[in-house]
């Protein structure tokens, strides 16, 4: 913290000040139309976390209720919630404003969950600038799962950089 700035730390309360904490279902914002600079959101995995189970205990902590977190089986059930979030994204989204989506791969490597996103993405409105992808190495905690370097669950990340034309 020792090389934060005074004029950073002003930059973070104005920030602060203006930032929104929404819950809740990404498919209908209680939010105008236009109104969004940037959003930067991981949806669920394809059947590959149980997110209900594995946050209960954050969501009481920080006295939030839980909402059910949808856990897809099959992808066309992920891609049609997906593509309705983007449809969403996109409403709430300010013209020339940014929509970062991160995924990975999953089933083995088998699907990689942005190349399913990005026409989704396009359908909804928006267009692809780039995919940035962070290939990991697996950290000492990644054995509490039995996953080994690149050999099990999802190996990296994937940030797609959607943005919103003009009107």
């Amino acid at each position: 913290m020792a090389d934060i700035t005074k004029i950073k730390i002003e930059q973070l309360n104005n920030i602060y000040e203006k930032a929104i904490f929404l819950t809740g279902s990404a498919i209908k914002f209680e939010l105008e139309d236009n109104c969004v600079d940037l959003t930067i959101t991981s949806p669920p995995f394809l059947d590959v976390i149980d997110y209900n189970g594995d946050n209960w205990l954050r969501n009481w902590f920080n006295k939030i209720e839980s909402p059910e977190i949808a856990n897809f089986k099959k992808l066309d059930d992920w891609k049609k919630f997906i593509f309705d979030v983007m449809i969403e994204i996109y409403r709430v989204t300010k013209p020339n404003g940014y929509f970062i989506f991160e995924v990975g791969e999953v089933k083995n490597g088998k699907v990689m969950l942005d190349e399913v996103s990005i026409p989704l993405g396009e359908k909804a409105g928006f267009v692809c600038e780039a995919v940035v992808i962070n290939e990991q190495e697996f950290t000492k905690t990644a054995n509490i799962w039995n996953v080994d370097n690149n050999s099990k669950g999802t190996n990296s990340n994937r940030m797609l950089v959607f943005k919103k034309g003009e009107k």
